[in-house]
């Protein structure tokens, strides 16, 4: 047999076999610019569509609008988690049009906690957060800990910094299934990803030249059984990313 075609049949029979008696979580990360597509129209129902068509368990969504006058007052992380009943939780990073404006996190379970980090910025620029959700999708299903973020998009200095100070917070959850999300506004093989894959933070994206992540943190005990980047280019001025994770035994 052809080296080449027996070792994708070992890798297929591989994840067939570890499909079958383990979980697989599904996850999404979307910068939905506040709702807001590249025809002028903020329709949340759109967006809400994209999401139900992947099916995600939990997803991690930037550039939220809560009460803002651009949004007609809607408070957008409770609609879209109505529209596909899910649980949410909301992390402001700024007061804006009357409103607030930041980042959330949805799931199919129960979110225990949320917890919102501030990050380091410059005078001119956005305030950033970083928002961590512990979830529980069941009783079968570990402990989830998802952190999301929305890096500067003005400077590289500062999203290195950033990046640092991410490294700082995320480590102490190391012992739990724990992922980090986000529009981090920097492509694969710059200083500020280059730091987090030294840290052995792992791309769940195969082929990636992109800004948004999924990334699941060292040692976590998962596989990759496929990625995708949905294309959904009228919603927003992002298309979300998508992964489908296998969780080991050992998590169980």
């Amino acid at each position: 047999m052809n080296p080449r075609i027996f070792s994708f049949f070992f890798l297929f029979l591989s994840l067939l076999v570890a499909a079958e008696g383990n979980l697989s979580l599904r996850i999404m990360t979307y910068n939905i610019h506040h709702a807001e597509g590249v025809d002028g129209k903020v329709d949340c129902e759109r967006i809400a569509a994209i999401i139900r068509k992947a099916d995600p368990h939990i997803v991690a969504l930037q550039e939220v609008d809560c009460e803002t006058l651009r949004a007609r007052q809607v408070n957008q992380a409770k609609r879209l988690a109505d529209l596909l009943q899910y649980q949410v939780v909301f992390g402001k990073a700024l007061n804006f049009q009357g409103g607030t404006y930041g980042l959330a996190i949805m799931a199919r379970g129960n979110i225990h906690s949320k917890s919102t980090f501030a990050l380091p910025y410059r005078i001119g620029q956005e305030p950033r957060i970083v928002l961590e959700a512990k979830i529980e999708l069941g009783d079968d299903w570990p402990l989830i800990q998802l952190f999301n973020a929305h890096l500067c998009h003005l400077s590289a200095e500062t999203r290195l910094e950033q990046v640092q100070r991410m490294i700082q917070i995320i480590p102490k959850y190391a012992d739990n299934l724990t992922l980090l999300a986000g529009d981090f506004n920097a492509r694969p093989q710059t200083a500020p990803m280059d730091l987090l894959w030294k840290q052995g933070w792992n791309d769940c994206l195969e082929t990636h030249d992109g800004i948004d992540y999924l990334l699941s943190s060292p040692g976590a005990k998962v596989q990759l059984k496929s990625s995708r980047i949905i294309q959904a280019p009228s919603a927003s001025d992002h298309n979300p990313v998508f992964a489908e994770l296998i969780l080991n035994e050992d998590f169980k």
